[in-house]
C-alpha cells in the first residue's frame, strides 16, 4: 500500500465573484503546501460559482473565467490542485452556429501551469439542473491522472450517480483513487443519501474516495458541504462539517497499481518519500434532520440578504406560528439588532395577538413597531366604495387587509433599505390559502419549502437552544383553522396529501390507498392544481425538500389536466389566509 495525502477545502460558493473565488482557492493552495499535501481537492465550478446558468453564454464572463484560471494557475506550486472551473470547447455539430461550446471541467494545477483539464461527463437535467442548456458533455470518461506515484480518476458531481458512469471507466483504466468536485446541493435526508451513493461507488469499484462539496446560499438553493473521505470498502474515515467552510488532509491508502491505461496524463511527476497513512482527524458530530433544516434555512436567508446588498430584514408580526419561525431565522441569518418586525393590527384583531407577537420581539431581541392597519383599510374603502358598489363586504376586506399589510411592509422595506421578508410556509403556498401580495409579499420567504407542520417541529427544536417562541405562539390553534368557511383538513392530514401529490409525485389513486378520505383529497388536490398561476408570482426561498416550488416544479400555469373527473372534484372553500 501506498498513500497519497490528499486537502480538501469546502469553499464558499459564491457565482459571479471570480476575483474572490480565485482569491480563496490561492489561500487553500497555499495551506496544502503548508500541511505537505500531494494533492489540494477544491468543489464543483469552485472558480465561477455554481449554478452558472445563462451565464456561460456570456463570452466576456467565460473569457473572464478563463483569465482567472490562468491567474490561478501561475501561482501554483508542488502540490497539485484540482479546480473546478469552465472550459471552451469546439463546437460538435456542423450545424451548430455558436463559436464554442462550454464545458463544466476540472483543471489540474502544478509549478505554475494547468497540465490537464477534464470535463464532466454526465449533465443532471432533472430537479433544478438545467446543466445540458449550458454545458456541453465530455468525451473522456476513463482520462486518469498521474500525481506522484497515484494514478487518479477525477470526476465531477454526477458523474459518480450512475452505475456504468466515469468512475467505471477510470477504475479500468487503472485509477487507484477517486477524487470527486461537487455543487452538492441540500435537501431533507440528502447527506445521508449522498453518503450511501458515494460508498457504494467506492465500494464497487475498490477504490477509496475523496468527495468535497461547497458551501453557501445561493438563490433557492443551500449548499452544505459536508464533504466526505472512504475507504475502497466505502466505509466512511472522514466526514467534514455541514454548513461552514472548512479545510481538511487525510492520508488515503491507496492499492498497488493496476495495468495503466496508455492515456495516463502525468500531472506531478516528483514521486516522494514512502509514509505510513496517518489516522484520520475525528470527525465532527454528525447535525440531527431538524438541526440541518434551520441551518441550512438560516444560512441560506443570510446569504441572499448579503448578496442582494442588504444586511437587515423587516417582517410582518401577526402572533402566529409562520412569522415566529421567520423572525426566529433571521434573527439567527442576520443578528437580531438588524431585524424589525412589524405589527399591523385593526380593531378586531385579538389582543393575544398582538401580546405574543411583541413577546416574540422581545425574547428574540428583534425591533419591534406597530402600525395601526383601521386609518389605512378606512380611507382605501373610502375610495375604493364606489367601484366596489354590491360585492360582498366581507370577501372584499379579507383580501384588502392582506394586500395593505403587505404595501405597509414592503414600503418599510424600502424607506429603511432592507430586505422584506414574507412568511407564507409551502402547505397554504399549495392550497392557494397564501394571499399574492399579502403574506406572500416579500423579497424573500425563508419558509416557502417549510410544510406547516414542519414549522411546529423547527419552532421547538429552535427552542431546546433559548426558548425564543413563546409557548403561547405554539399551543394556539392555526387562524385557517379557526375560519369555519375554509372547511379545511386539519394540518396532519393535510400535508401528506401536499407531500404525496407535489413532492412523490403520485395520483389520486395512490394517495387515497394510504388511506385518505377520497372527497377530502379531491378537494385538496384540485386546489393545489388551481394555485399554481398564483405560485408563479412569490419571492423565492430556501429549498429543503426533494421537490420544491420554483425551479424544481415546471407546471404549465394553464392546466386541464385532473387526476379525477371533474365530477368527482368537490371543491373546498377558500377562507382567510393567515396576516403577515
Amino acid at each position: 500500500m501506498s498513500v497519497l495525502r490528499v486537502a480538501g477545502a469546502q469553499l464558499p460558493n459564491a457565482v459571479g465573484d471570480l476575483s474572490g473565488n480565485r482569491e480563496r482557492a490561492l489561500d487553500a493552495m497555499r495551506w496544502a503546501e503548508t500541511v505537505g499535501a500531494d494533492v489540494l481537492l477544491l468543489p464543483e465550478l469552485a472558480l465561477t460559482g455554481y449554478p452558472l446558468e445563462d451565464l456561460t453564454h456570456r463570452l466576456d464572463f467565460v473569457e473572464a473565467a478563463k483569465g482567472a484560471l490562468q491567474a490561478l494557475a501561475a501561482e501554483a506550486g508542488a502540490v497539485t490542485t484540482i479546480v473546478g472551473t469552465i472550459d471552451t470547447v469546439p463546437p460538435r455539430k456542423s450545424w451548430d452556429t455558436r463559436p464554442r461550446e462550454i464545458a463544466n471541467a476540472a483543471a489540474l494545477l502544478c509549478d505554475g501551469e494547468i497540465r490537464g483539464i477534464y470535463h464532466k461527463v454526465l449533465l443532471p437535467t432533472y430537479g433544478v439542473f438545467d446543466e445540458a442548456r449550458n454545458f456541453a458533455p465530455g468525451t473522456e470518461p476513463g482520462a486518469v491522472w498521474r500525481i506522484g506515484a497515484t494514478l487518479a480518476g477525477v470526476c465531477v458531481c454526477e458523474d459518480i450517480w450512475s452505475s456504468d458512469g466515469p468512475p467505471e471507466a477510470q477504475a479500468s483504466a487503472g485509477a487507484q483513487v477517486l477524487l470527486v468536485l461537487n455543487a452538492s446541493l441540500f435537501y431533507r435526508a440528502k447527506p445521508e443519501r449522498r453518503l450511501a451513493l458515494a460508498g457504494s461507488v467506492a465500494q464497487r469499484n475498490g477504490l477509496p474516495l475523496v468527495y468535497v462539496n461547497c458551501v453557501g446560499g445561493q438563490g433557492e438553493l443551500v449548499f452544505d458541504g459536508g464533504s466526505l473521505v472512504l475507504d475502497r470498502t466505502g466505509e466512511p474515515r472522514f466526514r467534514v462539517d455541514q454548513f461552514e467552510p472548512t479545510r481538511f488532509c487525510v492520508d488515503v491508502e491507496v492499492a498497488t497499481p493496476r495495468p495503466v491505461s496508455s492515456s495516463a496524463r502525468t500531472v506531478h511527476a516528483r514521486i516522494g518519500p514512502e509514509r505510513s497513512a496517518l489516522p484520520a482527524p475525528p470527525s465532527p458530530p454528525q447535525l440531527d434532520e431538524l438541526e440541518q433544516v434551520w441551518r441550512a434555512l438560516v444560512m441560506g436567508t443570510r446569504d441572499f440578504a448579503r448578496r442582494a446588498g442588504r444586511d437587515a430584514a423587516v417582517l410582518g408580526l401577526s402572533g402566529g406560528i409562520d412569522a415566529a419561525v421567520t423572525a426566529a431565522i433571521a434573527a439567527d441569518a442576520l443578528g437580531p439588532e438588524r431585524v424589525l418586525g412589524v405589527a399591523m393590527p385593526t380593531a378586531r384583531s385579538p389582543a393575544r395577538d398582538l401580546t405574543d407577537a411583541r413577546r416574540l420581539a422581545e425574547r428574540l431581541g428583534i425591533g419591534f413597531e406597530v402600525v395601526a392597519m383601521d386609518p389605512i383599510m378606512s380611507a382605501l374603502g373610502g375610495a375604493l366604495a364606489p367601484l366596489l358598489e354590491g360585492r360582498p363586504a366581507g370577501e372584499v376586506r379579507h383580501d384588502l387587509l392582506a394586500r395593505m399589510r403587505g404595501a405597509t411592509l414592503l414600503a418599510t422595506s424600502e424607506a429603511l433599505g432592507q430586505l422584506a421578508l414574507a412568511s407564507g410556509n409551502k402547505t397554504e403556498l399549495s392550497i392557494g390559502s397564501a394571499t399574492l401580495h399579502g403574506d406572500m409579499a416579500g423579497d424573500f420567504a425563508p419558509v416557502k419549502d417549510c410544510p406547516k407542520t414542519l414549522l411546529y417541529r423547527l419552532a421547538r427544536h429552535r427552542n431546546a437552544r433559548d426558548a425564543a417562541i413563546p409557548e403561547e405562539i405554539l399551543s394556539k390553534p392555526p387562524s385557517a383553522l379557526l375560519d369555519e368557511g375554509a372547511n379545511r383538513p386539519p394540518y396532519d392530514v393535510l400535508d401528506p396529501i401536499v407531500e404525496r401529490y407535489v413532492e412523490d409525485g403520485k395520483g389520486f389513486e395512490e394517495i387515497v390507498c394510504a388511506g385518505l378520505d377520497p372527497a377530502v383529497v379531491r378537494g385538496v388536490l384540485q386546489l393545489i392544481d388551481d394555485a399554481e398561476p398564483q405560485r408563479r408570482l412569490i419571492p423565492p426561498g430556501v429549498k429543503v425538500s426533494d421537490r420544491a416550488f420554483g425551479k424544481d416544479l415546471r407546471m404549465p400555469i394553464s392546466n386541464a389536466w385532473r387526476p379525477f373527473s371533474a365530477e368527482e372534484a368537490r371543491l373546498v372553500p377558500r377562507g382567510e389566509p393567515d396576516p403577515p
